[in-house]
């Protein structure tokens, strides 16, 4: 036999004998049909049947303190925030609170019009910020 013969021997007859191989073997590895899988499950496992619960949560008794920018914050941040969670964070400058709020607002949809942004931020620095720019806070304010 020439090599050009051997070479179309071993292109051609070498996968099909693989691939009657896999065809005849490979039956009892190939996954089960629907039906199949859904005859098997009916006459083993119990039907599974799933009931809603309604779950209702105690409402917040805490506000904001009183000032410029409460109603604000009372509105659109308890409704993700608790009171004493917004308030436990490291002092802010205002800048540094509007960078807060525009990435509450931008990834994680909070309600806050950009009207009421500066309103916020102001508040929020006011009762628990940082007054000076001079000193960098433990938040990062870079864009990712």
């Amino acid at each position: 036999m020439n090599a050009k013969l051997k070479r179309i021997v071993a292109v051609w007859a070498i996968p099909s004998i693989v691939g009657v191989v896999l065809a005849v073997t490979g039956k009892t590895y190939l996954p089960e049909s629907i039906a199949s899988q859904e005859r098997r499950q009916e006459s083993v496992v119990p039907p599974v049947y799933f009931d809603s619960v309604a779950v209702t949560f105690p409402s917040g008794s805490s506000t904001f303190p009183p000032g410029d920018g409460a109603d604000i914050a009372n509105a659109n941040c308890v409704m993700c925030h608790s009171t004493g969670m917004v308030l436990r964070q490291p002092p802010l400058t205002m800048t540094e609170w509007r960078t807060e709020i525009e990435k509450m607002r931008g990834s994680f949809g909070a309600p806050i019009t950009a009207d009421q942004v500066d309103a916020l931020a102001r508040y929020l620095s006011t009762i628990d910020g940082r007054k000076s720019d001079a000193v960098p806070s433990g938040v990062s304010n870079e864009a990712s």
